[in-house]
């Protein structure tokens, strides 16, 4: 599956021509920019496009609050077979991959924030349901400032039968719910994790939760009980990093 972009943002469209500047199909900048001095970001990122070969045209879809644009080729997910075979062979090597499953992450800013912190995090792949969950959008490119294009991120059309791929590759699974009975400051991450986050609302579903190796929680300081999906998630890869 695939998702139209159009991306916005001087970071994130800077990010996406460094690192991937074939997912551009052309970059838009305001008319009104075109006889004047501008932002000196438009200029740098005007620049930058022009030195990759990536096309560069005034025009309307770009104002003055969206100065420059990214009309982005679509979206294309990482193929989950070869995810899942090159992090064997990471972990055959000797290194410890974290992986990140998102069980019906809806609200794409969630999404985007989850993204951002991956990226910062190193996490070795991020893996979506095709149903029930937000997409890679506009939305999320803008939220996760160009973190998108450190990641491989993969779309199942089945998590549990994912899940079950990765055990076979070597991961345990370990899933983060409030109503877990244990602490995750209890729990040793001296394997190769791939962590759950659930829906916002609902949490984990509970076919997913029978094929968790692990079931934990964040042990809260006071009364309120419960953590935004974003912040759970960068709380959850930090404890499996250990930065």
């Amino acid at each position: 599956m695939s998702a139209r972009i159009i991306l916005s943002g001087f970071r994130s469209i800077e990010e996406c021509l460094k690192q991937n500047p074939k997912r551009i199909s052309k970059i838009v900048i305001a008319r009104e920019f075109s006889g004047r001095a501008v932002n000196p970001r438009v200029t740098q990122i005007k620049e930058l496009a022009q030195k990759l070969g990536v096309k560069v045209e005034f025009g309307s879809e770009a104002n003055s609050e969206e100065p420059i644009l990214a009309l982005m080729n679509e979206y294309e997910y990482t193929d989950f077979d070869e995810l899942a075979e090159r992090l064997e062979t990471e972990i055959a090597d000797g290194t410890r991959p974290t992986v990140l499953i998102l069980d019906g992450i809806t609200d794409a800013h969630n999404l985007g924030a989850i993204l951002r912190t991956a990226a910062f995090m190193g996490v070795s792949g991020v893996i979506l349901p095709k149903d029930r969950a937000a997409p890679v959008n506009d939305v999320v490119y803008r939220i996760a400032c160009g973190g998108v294009e450190y990641l491989s991120i993969a779309q199942v059309t089945n998590l549990s039968s994912a899940l079950k791929v990765l055990k076979d590759k070597g991961f345990w699974i370990v899933g983060f719910s409030e109503n877990a009975k244990t602490n995750v400051a209890d729990l040793e991450c001296d394997f190769s994790a791939a962590l759950v986050i659930g829906n916002e609302e609902k949490g984990i579903r509970p076919l997913i939760l029978e094929n968790c190796d692990h079931l934990v929680k964040f042990n809260p300081k006071n009364k309120l009980q419960s953590l935004n999906a974003s912040v759970a998630a960068a709380l959850a890869m930090s404890w499996a990093i250990q930065l």
